[in-house]
């Protein structure tokens, strides 16, 4: 009875070469398609009654991603070809859900299924939302002109999610809603303010279900008093090896516009510029001067423009001895 060996690929090559077959062809094993990473930071936001939001990291490929939903012990498939978001509604009120997700495979580029990530539990909340959001701080200010000051207020919280806000002012002692603006919208610029004069606001934030929280501290700012001439401050940064920044922020406190300024100053010849921002430089010798740019040409009452650019030299030797439309200006 004759035995028989089982071959090496190897071997098989070489009893081949042996008999003058040649090379024999070999199949080569089959490669595993790679599988792509897990998404990555699953959570589950703005949970009410009937709806909730969903969202992750994904690289998001052709197929997209999938999720699924725990349901008596078995996952089942909630909704495929979606990308890092997903809207949930139709929920059961006083229910708890659980969750994930995983990346489908994506045969064209031999991308396996990647493995799934953590499951995320979440329970609706037993019938309408009627918490109100927190109350906000107290609004601070900034940039305060004449006429013109920025407001700003910390964003409330709300056990769903805060949508927007009531910015009021007290007019007459009573409470008027100036604005009304969304989540994001909690910094805001008042314009057309008097000259000298004290305001006061307030904020009040509200949810989707229309619960609103309490009224914030109130906020107050006076506007700056009219001058007879514009405010003009220099600041001027220095770094090693001669380099410098300078930038002039000029505010119109006058009742009129300013049109056609210009900002004077000494600057060595040896000084080399660039970055120039909020006009054109221009240079005679050892003096330079700024004028403004196509979009600044005029100043009006209350507002201000920046103007400036970087320079360097060796040795260092700064800009000095600044001006504006022939006024001092303060600063460097």
């Amino acid at each position: 009875m004759k035995r028989y060996r089982i071959l090496t690929a190897a071997r098989a090559l070489s009893v081949a070469a042996m008999l003058g077959f040649g090379t024999l062809a070999v199949a080569a094993p089959a490669r595993a398609s790679e599988p792509q990473p897990a998404p990555t930071g699953l959570e589950v936001l703005h949970v009410d009654d009937t709806s909730a939001e969903m969202d992750w990291g994904s690289a998001c490929f052709s197929t997209e991603d999938v999720v699924q939903r725990l349901v008596n012990g078995s996952w089942q498939t909630y909704a495929t070809g979606i990308c890092e978001y997903l809207k949930l509604t139709g929920l059961t009120p006083g229910t708890t859900y659980t969750f994930r997700v995983y990346s489908a495979a994506v045969p064209d580029i031999d991308m396996a299924q990647s493995p799934p990530t953590a499951p995320i539990s979440f329970t609706t909340l037993s019938g309408p939302d009627s918490a109100p959001p927190s109350t906000p701080a107290e609004p601070t200010f900034s940039s305060v002109t004449t006429t013109v000051a920025d407001v700003f207020w910390p964003q409330s919280t709300d056990n769903v999610q805060v949508t927007g806000y009531y910015l009021q002012e007290l007019v007459s002692g009573g409470w008027t809603t100036i604005r009304t603006v969304d989540a994001s919208g909690n910094f805001q610029t008042i314009s057309g303010l008097t000259p000298a004069t004290a305001y006061s606001f307030a904020v009040i934030a509200f949810d989707a279900r229309g619960n609103n929280s309490p009224r914030s501290d109130t906020g107050t700012v006076t506007t700056l008093a009219v001058t007879a001439t514009p405010s003009c401050q220099i600041t001027l940064q220095s770094y090693g090896g001669g380099f410098f920044l300078v930038e002039a922020s000029v505010l119109n406190t006058t009742a009129r516009p300013i049109t056609g300024w210009h900002l004077d100053f000494s600057l060595a010849s040896t000084v080399t510029t660039s970055s120039v921002f909020g006009g054109t430089l221009t240079r005679s010798g050892n003096s330079a001067a700024l004028v403004p740019a196509s979009w600044n040409t005029t100043i009006s009452p209350g507002y201000q423009v920046y103007a400036g650019f970087m320079g360097s030299s060796n040795p260092p030797a700064p800009p000095s001895g600044f001006t504006f439309n022939g006024l001092p200006c303060t600063g460097a």
